[in-house]
């Protein structure tokens, strides 16, 4: 099945609202180089890849605003800009994600039907084939499913209490690690969110433990190892560290010809 074969509007809805507190950094990690080209461009480059996608919404901390719309007038994106919106995000996660939804409510006149593509901004190396292959899982199922990329787990997971006692060491065969895109029917998800508490909302951000605790289903397609999301200072050192080893072997290729 084609992405967009039934019809579906396809909403890229890019999560950049984070502040950038656990990188101790200036300006928040969205926005911070990656070799030649800022964190958050990577990912809409990605997206923008996909032409089946209508139409991509970014949410930013509301003083970022202005500066990202200015940043991608001067991203070289061409006639392709149009394809972008920007929008205020919220003070979490799922707020973000839920002024995102009432965006393509509002302004894009989005139905329930229409699939939203959430995806981390910090995830800068996201490939269009994962963003299409979470779609079109979505497409292959019934509205009370979400999609998420994920990765086995090479380590094993411990469940612990407050206390950091381990109650648990889960097969880890068992064990995935998710990443994004996570892909859902706009409408069913903003039905799961009308129903978590404030508390929920907090805790939940992942959409996988969302919609398991509504009663609704989530099904996973691969994602990658190299789908990494920058947390961390170390994150961004080996993220820095990847883009040179690449711009490096394309030297090596031009040099080759």
């Amino acid at each position: 099945m084609s992405i967009g074969e039934k019809g579906n509007m396809l909403i890229g809805a890019i999560v950049a609202g984070g502040t950038g507190r656990r990188m101790g950094t200036a300006v928040p990690k969205q926005f911070l180089k990656l070799g030649d080209r800022i964190v958050l461009l990577r990912s809409v480059d990605a997206f923008l890849a996909c032409d089946e996608i209508d139409t991509i919404v970014i949410g930013v901390p509301k003083e970022w605003v202005t500066y990202t719309k200015q940043l991608l007038d001067e991203a070289g994106y061409g006639g392709k800009r149009r394809r972008i919106r920007v929008t205020e995000g919220g003070v979490n996660r799922n707020e973000t994600m839920w002024k995102m939804s009432e965006y393509a409510v509002e302004k894009l006149h989005a139905e329930e039907d229409a699939i939203m593509i959430t995806h981390d901004a910090v995830r800068p190396f996201v490939t269009p084939e994962i963003i299409r292959r979470t779609c079109k899982m979505l497409l292959a199922s019934d509205d009370k499913t979400a999609v998420t990329a994920a990765i086995p787990a090479t380590d094993t997971i411990l469940r612990v209490n407050e206390n950091k006692e381990v109650l648990e060491a889960p097969k880890r065969i068992n064990m995935m690690q998710a990443q994004t895109p996570q892909t859902v029917y706009l409408g069913r998800w903003r039905k799961a969110y009308k129903k978590m508490t404030v508390a929920e909302r907090e805790m939940r951000s992942d959409i996988s433990g969302m919609y398991i605790s509504a009663g609704y289903h989530v099904k996973v397609v691969d994602g990658d190892r190299t789908n990494m999301k920058i947390t961390t200072p170390e994150d961004y050192e080996i993220a820095q560290r990847r883009v040179e080893a690449e711009k490096e072997r394309a030297k090596e290729s031009e040099s080759n010809v």
